[in-house]
């Protein structure tokens, strides 16, 4: 694994491999490192991990697309692969799934996203099948929420009680613009209560698919309602703290260092630009006649990731690591500690990292080996 020492207390994509300052103790199985700069740093470890190469279909994944722990310590995987929703336990054992591939109540066409509500109940996002799936605690389907002008949000997290937070895609086709907003939403309601951003530019083909969301902000929010943008500069770690009614309440604004993306990093967004092509104009013909041109953004975005945890702490996770690390702040915008998650997986790097609440799950979203979801343990 590789040793990490900060330069500073602030935003720093650069690594040193000097390892004659600082000092390490084990603390309840994490271990602490304090930093040159007296930042605390935290390596976080693996309680477990779920997903088999061969064996119990249960255990076999195909694409995990998202992933939530619950607020009994349990965790809910959405797969795209076999179109459903599996729940394990806290020790690791299947308990159940939901939905599968269809039009019907509680079945999914292209699931995308999903969240725990503060209530128990949680919430998918499909956008083929133009509504977002409620479900309780115990897999049961009880609502589509539909009406959703064009699509449903890409993303959804949970942001207390029944209310949650999407990304909302937008088409303005008189004025040949495009676009999104960040937007508080309850369920059984497609309007929006609360848009805290949003923008519009005009129609612009290569941005659809994988690479619009490279120009698309990062959000999160939490059971206390409290919602956080960042938008996707390479040069600048910016977020944006939102009451629930909208009011900005916190700004945090770092310069970076920009990072270039690697060779096989771009190789890999192009496949998936031709994959999307290819499918979507196989399934419906809408990309038929319009030739989407590959025009990468070269740098990586300094902010990858935003997750809340039970303590109200916001993880910022830096862009341009080869592997997740983060700054942990609490809501003043100060800076508590550092930490980092480094596995012997060969898809540490392209690692979706999700803390919400409940805990924080992680998984490779293309993995070389077999998809498994590992669970973390929180400091």
């Amino acid at each position: 694994m590789k040793k990490l020492f900060l330069l500073s207390a602030i935003f720093v994509f650069l690594m040193i491999t000097s390892c004659d300052s600082g000092s390490t103790e084990q603390t309840d199985d994490l271990v602490i490192e304090d930093a040159p700069g007296g930042t605390p740093h935290i390596q976080l470890t693996v309680l477990r991990t779920i997903g088999v190469e061969l064996g119990d279909a249960n255990f076999v994944f195909g694409r995990i697309v998202d992933a939530v722990q619950t607020s009994d310590g349990g965790v809910l995987v959405l797969d795209l692969t076999t179109l459903n929703v599996r729940r394990f336990d806290s020790n690791g054992n299947f308990i159940g799934s939901a939905g599968r591939e269809g039009s019907g109540p509680g079945e999914f066409q292209n699931p995308m996203g999903m969240a725990m509500l503060e209530d128990s109940r949680f919430i998918v996002t499909d956008m083929a099948g133009g509504a977002i799936k409620v479900f309780n605690d115990s897999l049961v389907w009880l609502e589509d929420i539909t009406g959703f002008f064009p699509r449903p949000p890409f993303t959804v997290r949970s942001a207390g009680s029944a209310d949650f937070t999407g990304l909302l895609p937008a088409f303005d086709r008189e004025e040949g613009l495009m676009g999104y907003s960040v937007a508080r939403l309850e369920t059984g309601n497609p309007e929006p209560i609360v848009i805290y951003t949003e923008d519009m530019i005009p129609f612009d083909p290569s941005r659809l698919g994988p690479m619009g969301a490279e120009s698309t902000p990062i959000f999160t929010s939490g059971n206390s309602g409290n919602v956080f943008v960042s938008m996707p500069f390479p040069d600048k770690a910016n977020i944006t703290g939102y009451l629930p009614e909208g009011e900005v309440f916190l700004e945090i604004n770092e310069d970076v260092e920009s990072v270039l993306k690697t060779d096989e990093e771009l190789a890999d967004e192009k496949a998936d630009v031709e994959d999307f092509v290819s499918r979507r104009s196989g399934r419906s013909g809408r990309m038929s006649g319009i030739e989407l041109e590959f025009d990468p953004i070269l740098y990586r975005r300094s902010v990858s990731e935003l997750g809340i945890d039970n303590l109200d702490r916001l993880w910022v996770r830096l862009g341009g690591y080869r592997y997740p690390f983060w700054n942990v702040y609490d809501m003043t915008g100060e800076l508590l500690f550092t930490a980092s998650l480094e596995l012997d997986d060969p898809d540490i790097d392209e690692m979706t990292v999700r803390i919400t609440d409940n805990g924080a799950v992680a998984w490779g979203r293309d993995p070389v080996n077999w998809p498994r979801l590992y669970l973390i343990e929180l400091p």
